[in-house]
């Protein structure tokens, strides 16, 4: 930490620490990127420690409501939350850190729906289901699906009404961090007068207690997908340990290879077994070569003794997949994410409530005609008429 931000207040820090993380959190940069990662660490190591820093000044009480707390008070009740989602996105170089990231993340998401239930935060249906165990999907598929629709539509009013609360209306589109980040304050010299914990300001304290609400829906969803990946890695195989080679006259022979090659390596290469660091990162190219358990011995000796006297052309995996993907043969999007997305059908229905506007009556006018050609199918078509072929 630089001697210039160990100077900030409090509020500005906390907000340098959110801008660092918009880029991870809005997905416009892989987390597998080296440059991501260290990022993250980093921005996690400043979120503990602002954490730390609200603790020992006493920022917040059990003994309080959420009416003696101020105003600029309310947006360090986010600091678990961001902690939460912080620690979710990392642990990538192994199991076991993947696992502990997981529970760290587990753990700061708690805090935070407890902060929330400890202030009276929350509604009344959101108190009923905290307190029956929120963030545990229901086993019944109908009641799953309810369960989904009724929090899309609670994060859509959310969103809706955090962008008319706050200053500017952004755009109710926008992400949790930032509206976050429309509580604090902005780079130096950007809103000088708000820099105090306690200076009131009144126009922001119901957008506050809206974001704090959406945030507690994003945390649901947060502690159920940390659940379920928990449960896949409880379940994997262990992580296979790489040792050294086990004939040393393959090394030799590699190493007598080298020295008639027409390319030599480069004094300081790395070793044929370090192609790829613990993390994912890929230290240097190689060529994706065709298994040879098919090969017999024969064939396969043959294939190593009469080949080119140069190095083959290569590429790295990366560049593999960014040319696959720029041909069309790799399928972008599937996962929990699109199952829990609503259907084209909810997503009308939802539309077509909003009674008394245009596109409310353009939403119920495209689900009438989409469920009355489905009608028009099904009295044409009888079910199982097409199965023609196989009728056993």
């Amino acid at each position: 930490m630089s001697g210039e931000e160990t100077n900030l207040p409090l509020p500005q820090y906390y907000a340098r620490t959110l801008r660092s993380l918009v880029p991870i959190f809005n997905d416009s940069i892989s987390l597998s990127d080296e440059g991501a990662q260290a990022t993250l660490s980093q921005a996690i190591d400043d979120l503990y420690l602002v954490s730390r820093m609200l603790t020992s000044l006493g920022v917040f009480s059990d003994n309080e409501s959420v009416d003696e707390i101020g105003d600029k008070e309310l947006a360090f009740m986010t600091v678990p939350w961001v902690l939460g989602q912080a620690e979710a996105k990392g642990g990538l170089s192994g199991y076991d850190q993947r696992k502990d990231a997981l529970r760290r993340s587990e753990t700061a998401l708690n805090a935070f729906q407890q902060l929330l239930q400890s202030y009276k935060v929350l509604g009344s249906d959101e108190e009923a289901e905290s307190s029956g165990g929120a963030g545990a999907a229901p086993a019944d598929p109908a009641k799953r699906r309810e369960a989904k629709i009724r929090a899309y539509r609670r994060e859509k009013e959310l969103k809706e009404s955090i962008s008319n609360a706050l200053p500017g209306h952004p755009d109710p589109s926008s992400t949790p961090l930032e509206f976050i980040l429309a509580l604090l304050p902005g780079a130096p010299g950007e809103r000088e007068s708000s820099t105090a914990v306690n200076e009131e300001e009144p126009e922001l304290r119901d957008a506050s207690l809206l974001i704090l609400r959406l945030l507690r829906e994003q945390a649901v969803a947060t502690l159920a997908n940390n659940a379920m990946e928990l449960d896949i890695l409880a379940q994997a195989p262990p992580e296979p340990v790489q040792g050294p080679l086990d004939d040393p006259r393959a090394r030799r022979i590699e190493d007598d290879a080298a020295e008639w090659r027409l390319d030599r390596k480069p004094a300081g290469a790395v070793k044929p077994r370090e192609l790829i660091s613990g993390g994912g990162r890929v230290l240097r190219p190689f060529t994706i070569l065709p298994s040879t358990t098919a090969l017999s011995d024969r064939q396969r000796l043959q294939s190593e003794v009469f080949r080119s006297s140069h190095r083959l052309p290569t590429m790295t995996i990366d560049e593999y997949l960014a040319e696959e993907q720029r041909r069309g043969n790799i399928i972008t999007g599937g996962g929990q994410a699109s199952y829990d997305a609503p259907t084209e059908s909810e997503l009308l229905e939802l539309e077509a409530e909003n009674d008394g506007s245009a596109a409310a009556e353009e939403a119920a006018e495209k689900k009438r005609q989409k469920d009355e050609n489905w009608a028009r199918f099904t009295d044409d078509n009888r079910k199982g008429a097409g199965n023609t072929m196989n009728r056993g």
